[in-house]
Formats: C-alpha cells, structure tokens, sequence
C-alpha cells in the first residue's frame, strides 16, 4: 500500500469503547478508556486520546494527522501511524479487530487473612443482581418530582436539627448519664442507616451505568460497618453525576432520619422516649454529615477529587507538602512543575487536612469533658492521640517487618507466582479500576503508541521465578536539573531475581534512574522503595543488600586493587576474603598487586564491579559495565552476569549494545525524553515491532518482477549489490527461492531489538528504508 493510500484510510475504533474524563495524576493529565467486553482498563495521555477520540471512521489519517499536527506541532508520519494502529488493532479495539479474549475475573490480590480485630466478609453471593432489584424499587423515589421533594425533606430535617442542637446536645448528654442502656439502641439504628448509607452509594452509581463489585461486612478493632464496592465510577459520566454518587450516602442518612424528627417534636416534653429520639436526631445528623468532611477515604474526600478532577489527590497532596516542605529548607524547588491551580490544590487540601486534625482533637477533648467528670475527660482526650499515635506506629512496624520478611523469604517458600500489575485489594465505594497505560506522543521524540510499552498499573510479562514480591518500586519519579527534564514520571517495578536492561539514547536519564535507585541522588517528585524502603536519604540497612557500579566510580587511587577492595570490605564488616573472592570473579586476581591508578580502562572498569560485588548483595546496579571492556572481557562479563542471575540476584542494567540486553534481559525498559517509551521482554517488544523478514539475495539472480510474482512477497527493490525481499512468511518464500537459485546465496533478516529500540526512540531502521 502506497503512503497516500494508507493516509487516506478512515479507521474506527469500536463505538462501545468507554472514554472517561481528564483526570489529573500527580502533575500530568490523563484519560481513562475501558473496553467493556474484557473490563481492561487503560490510560492514555492527552496526545493519544486527541487520536483515539477522531478516529470515527468520518476523517482519514491525513486529516487527522493534520489536526494534530496543529494541536501539538509536530507530524505523524506512516510509520507512527502504523504503531498506533497496530497497538489499537492488538487490543480488538478497532472495529472489525478480532474479538477479544472473553472477560476473566482479575487475580486475586494477596490480602491479609481475617483476623479478631480486623477483616472482611462478603455478605451477598450476587451484589450486581441485588442492585438491579434495589435499583427497580426505588425507581419511582428517583423520579425528579419525587426526588425533589425528598431532598426538599431531608435540608429541612438538618435545618431543623441545627435549630435545636443545644435541646438535643442536652437529651443526648442526658442519655449518656442516666440512660447509657438506649445509647445501644440508638447505636444499632444508626449502623442500619450506616448500611443505608452504602447502599445508596449503589443505587445512584447504578442508575447512571455503575456496578456494584461486591456487598460485605468490615470490622475493624471491634467496630463493624457494612461496605458496597462500586466499579467504574470515573466513567459515569460528568462530574455532576460522580459528586451525587458520593453525596447520596449523607443524603440517605438525613432521609433515614425524616419519620423519627415529628415522633421528637409531637412527644410531650416530659415524655421518657424524647431523649432516645432527640440522641437519634442528632447523633445520626453528626454521623451523616460527618462523611463529608475532606478527609480520605469519607464522601467528602470524594467530593473534592471528583469536583476538581484529581485522581489520588491525597497522594498527590502528600507529595507537593514533602516538596514544599523540603524547598522551605532549602534543598530544592521540586514544586516547580505544579501549574498554579494544583499549587493550590493540593496545597490547600494538605492544610485543611491539618487543620482538621487539630480541630478534631479538640472537639474530641470538648465532647469528653462534656460527657465524663473533669479529670476523667482530661486523660480521655490525652489518651486518644496517644492511642491513634500508637496504632500508627504499629502498623508502620509491622508493615516494615512484613517488607523485611518478604524481602529475606527463600525461594522454595515463595509460593506461586502473581503477575505483576494484579490490582491491590478493593476498596469501600469507588472500586479503583484495574488500569493498563498505553504510552503514545507525550514527547515530541516518541511515536503516537509505543508498541508494547507499559507502566506500573500495566500488565506485563511475569519475571522468571517463583518470587512475588517487588524488589524495586518506582513511581512517577522526576528529576530536573535547571530547564533540563532528566526524568518525567518514570513508574516501573522490578522484580525479586529479574535482569531488567534500561536502554536510552546518550541523555535520556538512565544514569539518573540508576543513581536515584541506587541512594547517590534525590529525585525531585515521586517515590522509589527498595524491599520497601526509601534509599534516599541514605539508608544503612539497605547498604548491605545492594551493590551499585556506576559509570564514573571512585578508588582509593594510592592503594593496590587488592587493598582497595579490602579496604571496601572492611567498611562492610566482613573479611578480606571478600576481596579475593571478588578479583576472583572479575577476572584481576593478576592484577592484586597493581596500584589503581596504574590499571587501564578496562581493568578499571573491572575493578568498579568488584567493589559492587563485594558484599554479595541481592541487588545489584550496573551503569554500563561493559563500555571500556574489549570483546573478549564482554563475552566473560556476560559469563558472570549469567552465573549472578541463575544465584537468584536482582540486576538492573544500563547499556548501549542491544546485543548484550537482547542475550542477557528477562526484560528492558527503553528510556526517550525522560519517560518510559516501552517495557517488555526482548521477544515481545521484537514481535510487537511486527516488521517483515528481508531476504536478500545477489543482484542478477532474480529480477524484480520475478520477485513480487512470488507467493507471500510484500516488497522487492535492488538495493545495492542486494535485491532485498520483504515478506512476513519468509519461509514460504524461501522454499520457492529454492526451486529457483541457489538457496545458499540467499540471507535472511529478521527484526532485532535494535529495530524496536531505534522504532520507539524515533529513529529509523532498515525496516523503513
């Protein structure tokens, strides 16, 4: 097919493709897709969503192209268009793609087991079935006449409790001293308006296309609520619908109190029930409101996220304090990629969340000193900070000892495998969506979809080897120096025993990443943990569990190589021995004697991996360590790289000879501008490439036309002193070579890692030529 005929095609993406809203994560914008047939979730930038909205089947690729080449400034060429369509086709959305793999249920994440004082329970066998029903009933209510009014009844149920708050405090606080008996009952209504409460939440997200996931009991330090969890609430539609959604629960506690405010009011004053209602009213009105307040994970928090686009605002919020707070003390502007608004968001939400706290407490210490006698509310109110400190404290240590347990857990014990990217255990309404990334024109040096290119909440191939538990994380990591953007919210996760291969052009930030991962640099935004803990700042735990080469080492230059790596070796705490051992490996035990400085490049470069070996981590950084070794050294390197990863060792991997990632690589990551433009195994990011085999064979041998006459040709063109043939069943073709030449004079090509790496950095490969 010619150029101008490809660009004349209209292609369509299937019309039951779900598009969700702009959302913002972080600092970047994003959009949510979602085929409905296999419930796969997707995000895409704002460059791969302006295509995917205009491919309707009405404008033709050159239209298109031209109305992104106004919008962004910059061309897509046949061969950007060709990998967008090819991801979209590959993931049947494309209408007339072949039908998709039937929907499966998601893996089931590790959760903890059920325990006394926390756990959950389903509670209905079918949740979605039970919402139609609810959702057929309370059709009529739904009506906007009847909603109106109901609305109409529950503002003046809270207008009219607001009014007698000091009668109902005094009843309340009556209930409390002299009859503490009702104060159950009281307790038991309100957990049925609870369950009410989560039901609505149900009934408004499925009259607008939501679906209720699961119905269950909770229970936490003997505290029990009933939970509804509601899928696909991103795409419900605008934001109005989302922020009802999270409203309707307050909206049914107010409701659930209409009946009981005239049974209240028309009782005598001196009746007994008046107080058990009055306690009702109000402690239901404080209840229902109380999910409102902006504090993560009540309605409130909700509200605010929805209403202003933002997805995980409270991660986002904790992020820009940590940046701000750091830029107070001088040490970096990391807030400097926050446009204004979200300066303010995310700012103004992190000091509403403390100034809530502190206003809560002290609320908390008014209530008591209400309720009980003075120095008894006195050590109440100083006993519940402590206590929440305490519970805090816990459970950061036991999530350190779970990390340290898990990191130190051996391989027999492992377990089965879970595939990376299995989406964390649900949550109380909404359920968060189990999302794939594809990555497309986001950078004016990547093409519009990376080919097999994924992220975190992606779903890539599983690392080799029976362990779970990630080694590295890495999350929305950015680093700048001055007006250069190094590193732009690079999010991957590394698994225990995988050799990852980081591959990028000279300044595409790989030895940032590597430094970041390693604790020699501070990254400016996101988050990096290994075995569950942060490097930066330094960590000495995690000192001895990894071991880090980097491109520009430093020696004890004056010292020989042996007592440069004795000397490491002692820092380590553990016996010269190490160091022998380390020469050993590294091919220098000749070298022992040698001062540092008389060694040359290559033996340098050796010497650099000792020293990161030296302490037999289990995981291990390599900044290109093979740039100054000749072929020989190579190929031996390889030997021990090889020998590090069948021992079970964790290895990250910088290199520029695709070969080496190819040979070595259970997967790479291939860094442009900054950003991930694709990870995935050698294999899938070849095959995803889809380029045709080219034979090439003697110019004479066969004509050209000869050539395109043969069955399962694509393309024939004299090249040189070669006629090359391309074709995608190249041993088809070969077999009628045979029957016509020499079979011997024909070589045959296929597509390589470097084609892919070339193709997805922006470059072209012999393929396009």
């Amino acid at each position: 097919m010619t150029s101008g005929a490809f660009l004349a095609a209209r292609p369509k993406v299937r019309p039951d493709l779900q598009i969700g809203p702009r959302l913002v994560r972080g600092t970047s914008p994003v959009h949510l897709l979602k085929d409905p047939r296999t419930g796969r979730r997707m995000e895409v930038g704002p460059k791969e969503f302006f295509l995917i909205t205009r491919l309707d089947g009405s404008r033709t690729l050159a239209e298109i192209g031209g109305e992104y080449a106004g919008e962004f400034g910059t061309r897509l060429g046949e061969r950007q268009w060709g990998q967008l369509l090819r991801v979209l086709h590959g993931r049947s959305l494309l209408d007339g793609s072949p039908a998709p793999e039937p929907a499966t249920a998601p893996p089931a994440a590790p959760t903890r087991p059920n325990g006394i004082l926390s756990g959950r329970t389903r509670l209905v066998a079918d949740a979605p079935a039970l919402m139609d029903r609810l959702h057929r009933i309370t059709a009529p209510a739904r009506r906007p006449a009847v909603l109106t009014l109901l609305v109409a009844l529950a503002v003046a149920v809270l207008a009219a409790v607001t009014a007698q708050a000091g009668t109902l405090w005094r009843q309340t606080a009556h209930t409390a001293h002299h009859q503490p008996v009702l104060l159950f009952a009281v307790g038991c209504l309100l957990w049925f308006s609870l369950a009410v409460h989560e039901l609505a939440h149900g009934v408004f997200a499925r009259a607008w296309g939501g679906r209720v996931n699961e119905i269950g009991l909770r229970w936490i330090a003997g505290a029990t609520y009933l939970y509804c969890e509601i899928e696909d609430v991103q795409f419900l539609g605008n934001r109005r619908r989302k922020v009802a959604t999270a409203c309707a629960g307050t909206f049914a506690n107010l409701l659930f109190l209409v009946p009981f405010y005239p049974l209240w009011a028309l009782l005598p004053a001196d009746a007994q029930a008046r107080p058990f209602f009055g306690t009702l009213l109000l402690l239901g009105t404080v209840t229902g409101l109380a999910n409102l307040l902006p504090m993560p994970p009540l309605d409130g928090y909700r509200v605010i996220a929805h209403a202003a686009g933002v997805a995980e605002l409270a991660g986002g919020s904790r992020e820009f304090a940590a940046l701000a707070g750091r830029r107070l003390i001088g040490r970096g502007d990391g807030i400097g990629a926050y446009p204004p608004r979200l300066r303010l968001l995310y700012g103004g939400f992190a000091l509403v969340l403390a100034v809530q706290s502190l206003a809560l407490l002290a609320l908390c210490g008014l209530v008591l000193r209400s309720l009980l006698p003075g120095q008894q509310a006195f050590l109440a109110w100083a006993l519940t900070p402590a206590l929440l400190l305490a519970a805090v404290l816990l459970r950061t240590l036991g999530t350190r000892a779970r990390n340290r347990r898990a990191a130190t857990t051996p391989t027999e014990a492992a377990g089965p495998p879970t595939p990376p990217g299995t989406p964390p255990s649900p949550a109380p309404h909404p359920h968060p969506a189990r999302k794939d990334t594809m990555t497309g024109p986001d950078s004016e040096t990547k093409p519009p979809a990376a080919t097999a290119a994924t992220e975190p909440r992606a779903h890539p191939d599983p690392a080799p080897g029976p362990q779970t538990e990630p080694v590295i994380t890495v999350e929305a990591v950015g680093k700048r120096y001055g007006e250069v953007n190094a590193l732009d919210g690079v999010s991957l996760t590394v698994r225990r025993g995988e050799f990852l291969g980081i591959l990028g052009p000279n300044g595409a930030g790989k030895t940032t990443l590597v430094e970041i991962l390693g604790g020699l640099r501070q990254a400016d935004t996101g988050r990096v943990a290994l075995f569950g803990r942060a490097p930066w700042p330094r960590d000495p735990a995690l000192l001895s569990r990894i071991g880090v080469q980097t491109q520009a080492s430093a020696f004890f230059a004056r010292l020989t190589a042996g007592e440069h790596l004795r000397t490491v070796a002692a820092l380590y705490g553990i016996g010269t021995t190490a160091a022998d051992t380390a020469l050993e490996r590294v091919g220098l035990t000749g070298k022992a004697g040698a001062r540092v400085d008389d060694l040359s490049g290559g033996q340098r470069q050796r010497l650099a991996i000792a020293t990161a070996l030296i302490n037999e981590p289990e995981l291990i950084f390599f900044d290109e360590p093979t740039a100054a070794l000749d072929p020989e050294a190579r190929r031996e390197l390889w030997g021990l790289l090889r020998s590090l990863h069948s021992e079970g060792r964790t290895i990250v991997y910088t290199t520029h000879h695709l070969e080496e990632a190819e040979a070595l690589c259970d997967r790479v990551a291939i860094i442009a501008g900054g950003r991930v433009a694709a990870l995935d195994s050698p294999r899938n990011l070849v095959r995803a490439l889809a380029a045709p085999a080219r034979l090439l064979l003697p110019v004479g041998e066969l004509t050209v036309k000869d050539a395109l006459a043969l069955e399962g040709v694509d393309r024939a063109a004299e090249e040189g002193a070669d006629l090359v043939i391309e074709s995608t069943v190249p041993n088809r073709v070969l077999t009628l070579l045979g029957e016509l030449m020499d079979i011997e004079a024909v070589t045959v090509r296929t597509a390589t890692l470097e084609d892919a790496y070339l193709t997805l950095t922006g470059h072209r490969t012999e393929h396009d030529r």
